[in-house]
């Protein structure tokens, strides 16, 4: 059994701590490290409330793909790789058209755990 708060309220309540007292309390040359820190534990946070799924997601989608049973995501990612040197999403290639979608359904995962607000529109006028 796991203390309470858990791992994630934790890292809401450092993030809190370090955006309202700590670093406005550094001194200017800190200022970057400490955003980059609080930056890195919002990362942690998102891939905290995701869990596994999405990883166990996408070897499964690559491995459906390119038909081949994958043991690790990084096996699978290998994979996709050599195909993608052999030409698989080149044009007019059978699966380029799934292997795009995979692509951009893993690249909106990757932006959902490290910079969520890349996805908002914009609404600069």
């Amino acid at each position: 059994m796991r203390e309470h708060p858990q791992g994630e309220a934790l890292l809401r309540c450092a993030q809190s701590l370090l955006q309202d007292t700590l670093i406005p309390a550094l001194p200017a040359e800190l200022r970057h490290d400490a955003l980059m820190l609080k930056r890195a534990m919002a990362i942690a946070q998102r891939q905290l409330q995701y869990g596994d799924a999405p990883l166990h997601a996408q070897r499964a989608a690559l491995s459906q793909l390119l038909q081949q049973d994958f043991a690790t995501l990084d096996a699978a990612e290998a994979a996709l790789a050599t195909a993608l040197r052999q030409g698989a999403a080149d044009p007019g290639a059978p699966l380029r058209d799934a292997l795009l979608r995979e692509l951009r359904a893993s690249g909106r995962q990757r932006l959902l755990e490290s910079n969520p607000r890349a996805l908002e529109p914009d609404t600069r006028a």
